[in-house]
């Protein structure tokens, strides 16, 4: 029988323990590269359109039983002085941005619904920054000049 010395077998152990603890993250981590989530366009139209309506003017089926009229989100870069400020889009859609009318008064957190409709956990998460991220190219692409 063919035995290895005792610090090659050590080696190898030890080897072999940090492959084995890495294929496990690794296969975990492939799936979230991969997921599919909609185009910023179609989640704009089924989560925000009924309030801040189809062309983004605020003009929505819900807007008028809403305590604070929806906003005209194709104006939000005029509002910002020509610029689009991407951060604070991101802030207001994943966590409400401490506006009348968000959170639980009114908007959604989307980055909640967002996160409990990919699952929840580590895809979950994943698949809220991506629709956020989404939602947000598609609020700076209907932006008038």
């Amino acid at each position: 029988m063919n035995r290895l010395p005792f610090k090659q077998l050590k080696a190898y152990a030890v080897i072999s323990a940090s492959v084995s603890m890495l294929v496990p993250v690794w296969v975990k981590a492939a799936p979230l590269a991969k997921l599919e989530v909609p185009t910023g366009q179609a989640l704009f139209h089924e989560y925000c359109s009924q309030c801040h309506g189809a062309d983004g003017t605020g003009g929505g089926p819900m807007a008028k039983v809403l305590k604070t009229p929806p906003a005209d989100l194709t104006s939000i870069k005029q509002r910002a002085q020509g610029t689009f400020p991407a951060a604070r889009i991101v802030e207001v859609i994943r966590y409400g941005g401490s506006l009348p009318g968000h959170g639980a008064e009114g908007m959604p957190v989307w980055g909640k619904v967002f996160s409990e409709e990919g699952g929840g956990g580590k895809f979950g998460a994943a698949y809220s920054r991506k629709a956020v991220i989404e939602l947000k190219r598609y609020l700076e692409s209907i932006q008038k000049p």
